[in-house]
């Protein structure tokens, strides 16, 4: 608990660099071409810059949900990570998209055959509804006391934030696919330096090639496509900066009945059929391996009682060290 009640302050030291990322697509099928070694040193730039970019993950991000969410994930020892398509209405993956046909058109030249093919070809390619693999996200909040998130999610009959440690939460172990922690990313100077540097290395690498140059475009489209869903997964537009929000994100070959579509599951929303998949937030590994630190009571009359259904919930499922507190803030 003592740990815990010093969030504010641990937050605030100095912290050591931050570990490279991991990538969100593990199967890599560029690197194994005859691009492998060029593309790889690549790859290696651009997460040296998206690492810098994400900075250091806070010690607790928040789920935001109303009661009947709460129950579920405490219930069931998971959290929902749903097909990126269907969140918002798609219109950030629009958002996304137009960012990415911005930078590509920009590099188009009609004298030069290679780069008209290739963004031509890239139209569609770069199309994240055309990909193969799908996107899966569980969002959070950095802030676990938010008056704008508690007026989307609570509403009159109240709400809950659940707090999760990230330090647990971004691991592969027991996992497939595994699951990776982004920070959500709203400056569109940011977004667009990372797009056109994603683009400039890979078209350096076409300029390089003599000879299989149709198959070089579609090597080097797919690995744009492998590093893109880190940005298609991780911009929204600045208008949503105060969301501070970040994402548990999840990529799966949906493409064939394997254990990767096998692991996703469907639920209803908004008239439509939602692809999601259950994100393990339970102590499978003891009360100590935990992701959830806390549970934070909305602005409602009577949180004591919904605080000590809370801390039930918690001894159920073996929930040690979790803290429950109303939130400070009042609705208006």
């Amino acid at each position: 608990m003592d740990e815990i009640a010093e969030w504010p302050q641990m937050q605030d030291q100095a912290a050591p660099p931050p570990e490279p990322l991991r990538p969100l697509v593990k199967e890599a099928r560029w690197a194994s071409t005859q691009y492998a070694a060029q593309l790889i040193a690549d790859s290696h730039a651009f997460y040296a810059a998206w690492t810098a970019m994400q900075g250091q993950a806070p010690y607790a991000v928040y789920h935001y949900t109303d009661a009947i969410g709460v129950n579920n994930i405490l219930e069931s020892g998971h959290i929902w990570a749903s097909d990126l398509l269907y969140l918002a209405g798609s219109r950030e993956l629009d958002y996304v998209r137009d960012l990415i046909r911005t930078r590509v058109g920009e590099r188009w030249n009609a004298t030069d055959p290679l780069l008209s093919e290739f963004c031509a070809r890239a139209d569609e390619a770069l199309d994240p509804r055309s990909w193969t693999r799908s996107i899966f996200a569980a969002c959070f909040c950095e802030n676990g006391d938010s008056l704008a998130q508690w007026r989307a999610y609570a509403g009159p009959r109240g709400g809950y934030a659940v707090g999760l440690r990230t330090a647990v939460l971004d691991v592969d172990v027991g996992r497939y696919p595994p699951a990776h922690l982004r920070r959500v990313i709203y400056d569109p100077e940011h977004q667009s330096a990372l797009i056109g540097g994603l683009l400039d290395r890979a078209l350096g690498l076409l300029k390089t090639v003599d000879a299989g140059r149709l198959e070089a475009i579609e090597v080097v489209l797919e690995y744009l496509a492998d590093h893109l869903a880190e940005l298609v997964a991780s911009f929204k537009q600045p208008a949503f900066r105060e969301d501070q929000e970040w994402r548990l994100l999840l990529v799966a070959d949906t493409a064939y009945p394997d254990e990767g579509l096998a692991r996703v599951r469907f639920r209803t929303a908004g008239g439509h059929i939602v692809p999601y998949i259950p994100v393990e937030v339970s102590p499978a590994g003891g009360p100590a391996s935990s992701p959830i630190a806390e549970v934070i009571c909305g602005p409602l009359e009577r949180t004591d009682l919904s605080a000590r259904a809370i801390q039930l919930l918690l001894k159920k499922r073996s929930i040690a060290g979790a803290r429950v507190r109303p939130s400070a803030l009042a609705l208006r």
